[in-house]
């Protein structure tokens, strides 16, 4: 009697038999489909690329060479010039700086150039320049205010008068009214270094605006007597020395506010108002307020002698925190 064979222990489930089955053959019509949607990404991404290279040209040609879209462009002749500005400069100046060709068309100006002409001057802080169709080019201008003047020679000229922003900007004031410029005091204590056609920014104006500004809104009887702001002493020594009508010599601290020198400066003018034979020749306010030195001039009608110990004589004045508080 025969024994049927064990079943093989290598082939227990239909999986286990290997089956060699051919691929299903693609057809015509699919392998079109495929090379289709191929083609298609392709020329996709080709296009994209192609239009953010073409609008980047433009940008770069609107930006550096606006001239070249003036062909396709129906550019008009420029017609009108509008000015806008916070300060004195009026259209007559802007178009006598920018020099506009006759007959140029809006499409055809060099905006940056025309803004860089306009900045030129120092007077004017920002130019926006915009072109507003069909034929108008608009100016607006943030102007710098003048704080000082000063007087420079360059070269073998005559001496010239420019005047000095806050930010230390130095230039040639135009449009301003003269009882305006002669009223700011002179600056002195500094030199001018040049730079393209114009000079360097002066350092330390702005603790010079910061107390132009503070005796103007709280003394400006004091300040219509200044004359002069020295800055020979702010780089090592940190004072402004200024130089009035009625005092020879006013040392201002620059480590202490301002105000309450000026309110001591203002009791001190007070005090000594009722000695018209002895005038002021110097106030120190630099040294802090528990006591300011004060020196008087030579008083006239005195010997030679008696003179020369007047002009050494020196008055320590003391100030109690009541007059630190002192209203202007």
């Amino acid at each position: 009697m025969s024994r049927s064979a064990a079943p093989s222990s290598t082939a227990r489930s239909w999986r286990d038999i290997p089956q060699e089955i051919a691929p299903r053959a693609m057809s015509p019509v699919g392998r079109r489909r495929s090379t289709f949607r191929t083609v298609r990404t392709v020329a996709t991404v080709v296009g994209v690329a192609a239009v953010a290279a073409g609008a980047f040209e433009v940008w770069r040609t609107w930006r550096d060479t606006p001239q070249l879209l003036a062909t396709p462009v129906d550019s008009q002749p420029v017609r009108t010039i509008s000015v806008q500005t916070d300060g004195v400069l009026d259209r007559s100046w802007v178009e006598r700086v920018i020099e506009l060709p006759e007959g140029v068309g809006l499409m055809e100006l060099d905006l940056y150039a025309l803004r860089a002409r306009l900045m030129s001057s120092g007077q004017v802080a920002s130019a926006v320049l915009t072109r507003e169709f069909p034929d108008t080019l608009r100016v607006v201008l943030a102007e710098r205010s003048p704080i000082v003047r000063l007087k420079a020679q360059l070269g073998g000229g005559e001496p010239r008068e420019f005047l000095v922003a806050r930010d230390g900007t130095v230039f040639i004031g135009e449009g301003y009214p003269t009882e305006m410029t002669e009223s700011l005091p002179w600056l002195g204590g500094i030199r001018l270094v040049r730079e393209g056609t114009g000079f360097l920014p002066l350092t330390g104006i702005d603790r010079v605006s910061d107390l132009l500004a503070t005796a103007l809104a709280h003394a400006p009887r004091q300040y219509a007597t200044w004359r002069i702001i020295s800055l020979n002493r702010l780089p090592t020594d940190g004072e402004i020395v200024v130089q009035s009508s009625e005092v020879g010599e006013i040392v201002f601290g620059t480590r202490e506010d301002f105000y309450p020198q000026i309110a001591r400066l203002d009791l001190i003018l007070e005090q000594t108002a009722a000695r018209p034979d002895q005038p002021l020749e110097r106030v120190n306010l630099a040294v802090g307020p528990s006591q300011v030195p004060v020196s008087f001039a030579n008083p006239r009608g005195l010997a030679a002698g008696e003179q020369s110990d007047a002009r050494a004589q020196s008055l320590f004045t003391p100030f109690n925190r009541s007059a630190q508080k002192r209203e202007l």
